[in-house]
């Protein structure tokens, strides 16, 4: 599914020289699944449009592009400057290597925003985020865990999306408002619980 993965991250605190970074876990889960794993930092728009294009001319042809930092809707937070929906996505649809776009952000991952990216992104396979805001520790180790069975073919059905739906499945993405959102054919299919959701 996919066989690189970039953190491209946001400082989570701007007033202490004290770090919070998602990338030790990342780091770790990587060298676990034998993937190649990056971590860059950006605090503007230029910045994240920079680190994005460099992924994008390495070498693996499959890759993950982990945005990790603050966000509301419309918006990711950058230390200086928010990046908005439009320059996000303008700048993923130039990266016809990354597959795969998965928001660690509060409040950006609605249905709008992740439909809106893949209609306009076509390579992209699925794309994912929280519609609310989530602790950031909850969000990074559950987003691993997605990846673990999305990238390990052994783990809960053959196909990427049956893999992410059993992870869905465990109610923690219901009290996250984690969204998945995955290309099948020309249509744009959505995964996720509601609150009292049962089948």
């Amino acid at each position: 599914m996919f066989k690189s993965i970039l953190v491209l991250e946001s400082p989570w605190d701007s007033e202490s020289v004290e770090s919070k970074s998602v990338w030790p876990f990342v780091s770790e889960f990587a060298k676990v699944m034998n993937l190649r794993a990056y971590h860059q930092i950006f605090s503007d728009r230029d910045s994240f449009m920079h680190w994005i294009e460099v992924f994008n001319k390495e070498p693996v042809k499959s890759k993950l592009l982990y945005i990790a930092s603050h966000g509301s809707n419309g918006r990711i937070q950058g230390l200086q400057r928010d990046i908005n929906c439009s320059t996000i996505i303008d700048t993923i649809k130039k990266t016809k290597d990354i597959k795969c776009v998965h928001f660690g952000s509060c409040l950006f991952g609605t249905e709008n925003n992740l439909s809106l990216l893949l209609k306009q992104a076509k390579h992209l396979t699925w794309a994912a985020g929280y519609n609310q805001a989530v602790d950031w520790l909850d969000s990074t180790l559950f987003d691993i865990m997605l990846w673990h069975h999305i990238a390990n073919p052994h783990r809960g059905g053959f196909k990427f999306h049956t893999r992410a739906e059993k992870v869905m499945d465990v109610g923690l993405a219901e009290i996250l408002g984690f969204r998945f959102q995955y290309r099948r054919g020309d249509a744009i299919w959505s995964l996720w619980r509601e609150p009292g959701d049962s089948d």
